[in-house]
């Protein structure tokens, strides 16, 4: 055997050893929420590895610890922490409290207070016209709401990571129902001073917007996404 032939046997072992190592990590420490959100990169970086293992000699402490080289994006981190909520939801009681901080676009101002009841029947009307709602944050808040302890009267705040509450919230407040605070002026505001500044029509997102009467944004949420295509006109 000629030494090229040494040297393929002992890429290809190497190579073999990498995808034992990297295989072992795939099965035992990645998790079904990792294979459901990238389960085509993970199998693209195994592939990339495996058969350029030279890349690893830039960082030998990968092979030691491959986390990083398999770290799940920003959807399996949502998905693991959504199922964590279900399966282990925070303490509520009768009253919960909300605030929607940065919006997708801007910055909010809005803290606001609702009954749990009022909440709950919300959700259920919601669920019962869009059954696949259930399996989205709306089914988890529902099921976060129906372990409640009435007996605490102390508001919970609603985590952060069920975003879409911002839509519960904004038709709770539409129909006058909701204790508001403007963080920016930071003073209550009654219900029926809430300005509504909605979007209509513009091509892009539109969005509803609840404004206290200085004009700060109290909450924000996304309605529709209206799509415009250029025409010109022709003149003769």
């Amino acid at each position: 055997m000629g030494i090229i032939s040494y040297i393929l046997i002992g890429y290809l072992a190497v190579a073999i050893f990498t995808g034992i190592r990297l295989g072992w990590h795939m099965a035992v420490r990645l998790d079904r929420f990792d294979w459901e959100c990238s389960k085509s990169q993970i199998w693209t970086t195994f592939t990339i590895f495996v058969l350029f293992w030279p890349l690893i000699l830039f960082a030998p402490k990968i092979i030691v610890n491959p986390t990083r080289l398999f770290e799940g994006g920003h959807l399996s981190k949502l998905r693991r922490e959504e199922c964590r909520l279900w399966n282990n939801p925070p303490p509520c009681g009768s009253l919960i409290i909300y605030r929607q901080g940065s919006g997708r676009y801007e910055e909010t101002f809005g803290e606001f207070i609702f009954r749990s009841d009022d909440i709950e029947k919300e959700l259920e009307l919601r669920i019962g016209h869009n059954t696949h709602l259930a399996d989205n944050h709306e089914g988890a808040i529902l099921h976060w709401l129906q372990q409640r302890d009435n007996q605490l009267t102390e508001p919970t705040l609603v985590p952060e990571i069920w975003n879409r509450f911002q839509f519960v919230a904004d038709n709770l407040l539409r129909n006058g129902m909701g204790e508001i605070k403007c963080l920016k002026c930071n003073k209550q505001i009654p219900i029926n001073d809430l300005h509504q500044q909605d979007d209509r029509d513009l091509p892009g997102w539109n969005f509803n917007r609840l404004q206290c009467p200085h004009g700060h944004p109290l909450l924000v949420t996304e309605r529709i996404h209206v799509l415009l295509r250029e025409t010109t006109a022709l003149t003769q």
